[in-house]
C-alpha cells in the first residue's frame, strides 16, 4: 500500500503542473513491494538452479560415455565430416533443448504468470519456443561447423582464431536480427501516435542521429513489463518501443528513455560492446583450451576420446564455456553497467528531464517488480544495468546545466533550429 501511495504522490506532483527544473524536489526511491522481494529472492535461486543444470547436462553426457556413443552412431550414419559434424550437433542440441524444456517452461511461462508479469497464452508461448529453438539450433550447427573446422586447421591456436571470428559472427547477427528474427515473434510497425513519433525524431536529430526509424512493437501480447531499445547497424538501425511503455509512461518519461537509447547509438556502445565481448570470448576460449587439454589427459579414456578435434568433445566445450562464462560474468556486467550509466548521462543532458526520468523509473520498478537495491553479488554476476535505486538517485542529482557547468556529451548535440 505504501508503494502505491508514494507513486500517487509522484503523479500528483506532475498533475499539479511541476515541470523538470533545477529546483525540482528529489524523487524518493520507493521500497520494494512484497511481490518484488519474493521475485528477487526466488530469481536468485532460479539463477543458481539454471546454471547448475546447464553444467550438469554436458557433464552427464561426458562422464556416462554417451558423447562417444553418439559420435559412433554418427560414424555409422555418414563418414563425411560436414554431415557427420552437423548430425552430432543437431542431436546434442535437441537433447539439451528437451532436458531444459521443463525449466524453460517454468522460467518463461509459469513464473511470469504467477507474478502477474505476463498475459501470454500457452499456445503463443509454445509457438515462440519452437521458433526460438529452431533458430538457435540452426545457428548452433553453423557455429559448430566453424568451430571444429578451425580446431582441425589449428589445434594449438583455434581458441584465438575462433575468438576473433566471433566479432563478424555477432555483427552479422545484429544486422539480420531486426529484419529477419524479431518479426517472427512480434509485429513491428510505425508508431500510432504521430505527434510523439515526431518529437522522438526531433530529439534524434538534435542528438545528431539522422535517418532514424521508430518502431512500435506489440509486446503487450506477451508481457506487462516495460522496455525500449535501439538495435541494428547501418541501414538496419532503429529505435524500438514496446507498446506497454507507450501505454504506461508519460510523454516526458518516454522522451528520456529515447534519449538514453540514442546515447547508446551516438556513443557507439554497440561497437564497444562487440569489441569487449569479443575479448572476453577470446579469454574464455583460451581457458577452455587450457583446461580442456587437462581434462582430456585426466579423463580422456572415460570420455571415449582424447583430442579436442573429436566432435565428441562438444559437451566438454559447452561445459567449460558455461563454467567460465559464470566466472567471467563480472567483467561483462561491469562494462555493461558503465555504458548504461553513460547512456543515462547522455539522456539527461539531451532532455534535461530529470524528474520525468526519476518518476519513470519509479513506474518501471513498480510495474516490473524491480528490486531497487540488490546485493553486490547480484550486481557482479547478474546485473547488466545499474540498480534502479542507484539510477533514480543519479537522476535526482545530476544537472550540471543548473550550475553553469559544461556537459559531458554536449559536443554531440545540435543547437535547436
Amino acid at each position: 500500500m505504501k508503494n502505491w501511495i508514494a507513486l500517487g504522490l509522484f503523479l500528483l506532483l506532475v498533475s499539479l503542473g511541476y515541470a523538470d527544473s533545477c529546483d525540482m524536489p528529489p524523487v524518493a526511491v520507493p521500497p520494494p513491494s512484497p511481490e518484488a522481494v519474493s521475485f528477487y529472492k526466488s530469481g536468485n535461486i532460479l539463477w543458481i538452479v539454471q546454471n547448475l543444470w546447464g553444467l550438469a547436462i554436458p557433464a552427464l553426457i561426458l562422464f556416462t560415455g554417451f558423447a562417444s556413443k553418439l559420435r559412433a552412431f554418427c560414424d555409422r550414419m555418414t563418414r563425411r565430416w560436414f554431415w557427420h559434424t552437423a548430425l552430432f550437433a543437431l542431436i546434442y542440441l535437441l537433447i539439451t533443448a528437451i532436458l531444459t524444456l521443463p525449466l524453460d517452461y517454468y522460467t518463461s511461462f509459469l513464473r511470469p504468470h504467477a507474478y502477474g508479469l505476463s498475459n501470454q497464452t500457452l499456445g503463443r508461448w509454445i509457438n515462440h519456443y519452437l521458433i526460438g529453438t529452431g533458430i538457435s539450433t540452426i545457428m548452433g550447427i553453423i557455429v559448430v561447423w566453424i568451430l571444429y573446422g578451425v580446431i582441425r586447421k589449428s589445434p594449438r591456436r583455434w581458441w584465438l582464431y575462433f575468438g576473433v571470428l566471433t566479432f563478424p559472427l555477432i555483427v552479422f547477427l545484429v544486422v539480420v536480427q531486426p529484419i529477419w528474427i524479431s518479426p517472427l515473434f512480434n509485429k513491428f510497425g510505425p508508431m500510432k501516435d504521430k505527434q510523439l513519433e515526431q518529437k522522438i525524431l526531433n530529439l534524434a536529430s538534435r542528438a545528431g542521429i539522422e535517418g532514424s526509424r521508430v518502431y512500435e512493437v506489440d509486446k503487450s501480447a506477451d508481457t506487462n513489463q516495460i522496455n525500449a531499445y535501439v538495435t541494428g547497424i547501418g541501414a538496419t538501425k532503429r529505435i524500438v518501443i514496446w507498446d506497454t511503455a507507450i501505454k504506461r509512461l508519460s510523454e516526458d518519461q518516454l522522451l528520456f528513455v529515447m534519449g538514453h537509447e540514442m546515447g547508446h547509438y551516438v556513443l557507439h556502445h554497440m561497437w564497444w560492446g562487440l569489441l569487449v565481448y569479443t575479448l572476453i570470448s577470446i579469454v574464455t576460449l583460451f581457458l577452455i583450451y587450457l583446461v580442456g587439454g587437462w581434462c582430456l589427459r585426466k579423463w580422456g579414456r572415460c570420455f571415449g576420446f582424447e583430442e579436442m578435434s573429436n566432435i565428441a568433445s562438444l559437451p566438454l566445450i559447452f561445459f567449460l564455456y558455461a563454467l567460465f562464462s559464470i566466472v567471467l560474468a563480472p567483467s561483462g556486467n561491469l562494462f555493461s553497467q558503465k555504458i548504461e550509466h553513460n547512456a543515462d548521462t547522455f539522456g539527461l543532458e539531451l532532455t534535461h528531464l530529470n524528474h520525468a526520468a526519476a518518476t519513470g523509473f519509479v513506474k518501471l520498478q513498480m510495474n516490473n517488480l524491480g528490486y531497487p537495491w540488490p546485493g553486490e553479488l547480484y550486481m557482479l554476476f547478474r546485473a547488466s544495468h545499474p540498480s534502479i535505486g542507484e539510477r533514480i538517485t543519479y537522476f535526482n542529482t545530476y544537472a550540471p546545466w543548473c550550475h553553469g557547468e559544461s556537459l559531458k556529451y554536449g559536443r554531440f548535440f545540435k543547437e535547436d533550429q
